[in-house]
């Protein structure tokens, strides 16, 4: 568990320290609906393509124009995770609660608005939101190391953005549990790439806490 909070609290200074300029955007060429393709290369770097077919953002492995995945889960050590989101040719829709206790460092529990939903493969899916509600935010992580710059904005106050992947491993009593990225990403900038970017297979995947929790991606 500490390893754990520390990592939390390592990828939260990391990542809130950015800004949207200091994003690695794609070098192609950007049109009125390109969309983003993002596979993992062998040298463990997220490469970019772009097709026109649409505004939205989908895998490579998906030809279809409408992704949607949702869930209820329990995660980070105690924590509480609702969400639903769709990404389509009409945007992102759906919605996202979180009550998670980041042990000494305090509490957030959110409502989220839907910003994204993009799939990483292998029926993984990056869920972006925006804080729309702060029911109870009594967070302080420490103060990052000497030269490193302090947090932009609050990472669980009203407006940031929140990332967090979650990979649906089939259902029914034979099928394995369900997993999630135990790592959030908090933005004070929506990511022009809906968090896809991000080394998530780096972090890795964990399992839900409980056989009951579910988590499903349609594509």
């Amino acid at each position: 568990m500490k390893n754990l909070m520390l990592l939390i609290t390592l990828g939260f200074i990391c990542l809130t320290s950015c800004s949207k300029e200091e994003l690695n955007e794609p070098t192609v060429e950007q049109k009125t609906e390109a969309v983003y393709l993002f596979k993992l290369s062998s040298t463990n770097d997220w490469e970019a393509s772009v097709s026109n077919k649409s505004n939205t953002a989908f895998s490579s492995r998906s030809q279809k124009n409408s992704l949607h995945a949702h869930g209820d889960f329990s995660g980070f050590g105690g924590g509480l995770i609702s969400f639903s989101g769709t990404q389509n040719n009409g945007g992102a829709h759906g919605s996202a609660t979180l009550d998670i206790t980041f042990g000494p460092f305090g509490t957030a529990n959110v409502v989220l608005e839907t910003v994204s939903v993009v799939s990483i493969g292998n029926n993984e899916v990056v869920y972006g939101g925006q804080i729309s509600e702060v029911i109870e935010n009594t967070v302080m992580f420490p103060p990052p190391p000497p030269g490193f710059p302090a947090p932009q904005c609050d990472p669980y106050d009203l407006g940031t953005y929140v990332y967090f992947a979650v990979k649906d491993n089939g259902q029914g009593n034979n099928a394995p549990l369900d997993q999630y990225s135990p790592f959030l990403s908090n933005s004070c900038n929506e990511d022009t790439n809906g968090g896809a970017n991000n080394p998530w297979s780096f972090f890795g995947f964990s399992n839900v806490e409980s056989p009951k929790d579910k988590i499903k991606v349609n594509i």
